[in-house]
């Protein structure tokens, strides 16, 4: 009978860990990664829905570091950022009670101190993100 020796099943096995303990790091900063744009788009939605609601709600707000977590006349939290997401810039961002906004940068900080920038166009509240 023809097989495999014992050094040929280890020398294959050794190589299966070698090419695994590359594969897995890969692939872990590969999921991050998605992760990291999903919360993202889940932030600008949270910024587009907020100029709709305060159209709705004919309530104008200022958001900023301290603001961003105020409830509305809906009841709900100004925005409702995925966990371990925050609002930290100074300035104000204006959201007008007629459903546009004045613009400007709105800097947030995410899981691990990621640091974001996010654009928000003025009028059409628009969201990019700058980084």
């Amino acid at each position: 009978m023809r097989g495999f020796t014992l050094i040929e099943m280890m020398a294959v096995l050794t190589l299966a860990a070698l090419m695994a303990g590359v594969a897995i790091p890969a692939m872990q900063r590969w999921f991050d990664s998605i992760s990291e744009r999903a919360q993202l788009t889940e932030v600008s939605i949270q910024f587009q829905r907020l100029a709709s609601r305060t159209a709705l709600l004919s309530q104008t707000v200022r958001l900023n570091k301290t603001s961003w977590q105020d409830k509305l006349g809906d009841g709900e939290v100004a925005l409702a950022m995925p966990e371990g997401w925050s609002v930290v810039n100074e300035k104000a961002v204006i959201f007008y009670h007629s459903g546009v906004c004045a613009g400007g940068i709105v800097d947030l900080s995410g899981p691990q101190e990621r640091k974001v920038q996010l654009q928000i166009a003025p009028v059409s509240c628009d969201v990019s993100i700058v980084r």
